[in-house]
């Protein structure tokens, strides 16, 4: 018998043969570390409770309205809903007057990411054409809904306006998709609305696509790791405070009550309603994008805007500069960038009321109003 010498694999065979198998190693941790819903186990702890005394601290414009809606309440368990409906024909354009002079003040010393004061003055002295698409109220809550528009052609942005009165901080809720904390765990706005039977809803800070973050939510601490982007924390107070990463301090922003705390941003106004003179950003996210953005002109009246992009014609997007200018020109005094692109979606009466790029995606958390 004629004993045969196996042949060795050829270089290009091996080489080969190691790129698959690396390839395919990547792929299996990839599909494990950013796809795979991963439930963290974590329940989190209490750090904050909203007093019962404290439930009507703040009134609603229509609180008459609301007395009416109670007594026509068949069910004491849950609030009555009053719904406006809409002109949807008559819009009306206001010419807004020049921006006073402002201090400005910003969390980052780089001239790359400074606030662009021409677009902030286009919006400021431009022209807005607003039309209401409906206000709807609870026992709790009033929010009214508005689709604003600037600029024409190419450089016209559409976005949504919700204008918000709450009787609590208690009131501004937030909910994980599946009602898990965890890791890639993810569904629509609009599921996650219906899920918790919200009149109201917007699109979070996107916790988990981030291992290293704040996340408090409804009085309860998830995770306590600051990374390098901006904090917004709303307190039980109603007061609502953004933070620099350097800024931030655990101990004090819990010793102060925080109920809810997101990190994305940037911080976009410096707490008196003046645009910040320069942004924690990078240059892609302070280009122009679809947005959303939550702020606060005073204790339990807030405002929340969603820009819709990527769309020439209808909606170009709106740069850091030009969203802090629309939350400046819609009376707040704090206001934060969360998730934007494909994530910027608005829910308000059983329905998402903007265009979302794409038609959206699935994310992990959403803000709300409960109705």
């Amino acid at each position: 018998m004629t004993n045969k010498t196996k042949k060795p694999m050829p270089v290009w065979a091996m080489i080969i043969t190691d790129v698959v198998l690396t390839a395919a190693a990547i792929g299996v941790f990839m599909l494990f570390d950013y796809v795979m819903p991963q439930s963290s186990g974590i329940k989190g702890e209490v750090i904050a409770t909203v007093d019962s005394s404290a439930e009507g601290s703040f009134t609603l414009p229509n609180a008459a309205d609301n007395s009416q809606a109670e007594s026509t309440a068949q069910d004491d368990s849950e609030p009555a809903v009053t719904t406006t409906a809409p002109q949807a024909e008559k819009a009306t354009t206001t010419l807004r007057t020049e921006q006073t002079n402002r201090r400005n003040w910003g969390n980052q010393d780089t001239a790359d990411y400074r606030s662009d004061q021409n677009a902030i003055s286009s919006i400021t002295n431009g022209a807005i054409t607003s039309a209401e698409l409906g206000s709807a109220s609870t026992d709790n809550a009033q929010v009214t809904v508005y689709k604003k528009s600037i600029g024409e052609g190419s450089n016209k942005i559409t976005y949504f306006v919700a204008d918000v009165y709450v009787t609590s901080a208690s009131e501004i809720k937030a909910a994980f998709a599946d009602g898990e904390f965890g890791k890639n765990i993810k569904d629509s706005v609009f599921s996650m609305a219906v899920e918790n039977k919200a009149l109201f809803a917007i699109n979070g800070d996107f916790y988990g696509n981030s291992e290293r973050s704040i996340v408090i939510r409804n009085g309860i601490k998830y995770r306590d790791d600051v990374n390098d982007a901006d904090v917004c924390v709303l307190f039980t107070d109603g007061t609502m405070q953004t933070y620099s990463p350097s800024e931030y301090d655990s101990d004090a922003v819990i010793a102060k009550g925080a109920w809810q705390a997101w990190n994305f941003g940037p911080a976009l106004l410096d707490g008196s309603g003046n645009v910040l003179e320069t942004f924690n950003t990078t240059k892609y996210l302070n280009s122009a994008n679809p947005r959303s953005a939550i702020g606060c002109v005073s204790a339990g009246h807030y405002i929340f805007v969603t820009v819709d992009g990527r769309n020439e014609g209808y909606s170009k997007g709106a740069t850091l500069s030009e969203l802090a200018a629309i939350m400046s020109d819609e009376g707040c005094m704090s206001a934060f960038n969360l998730d934007g692109g494909k994530s910027a979606m608005m829910y308000f009466n059983k329905s998402i009321v903007n265009a979302p790029d794409g038609g959206g995606r699935d994310l992990s958390d959403i803000i709300y109003i409960g109705g």
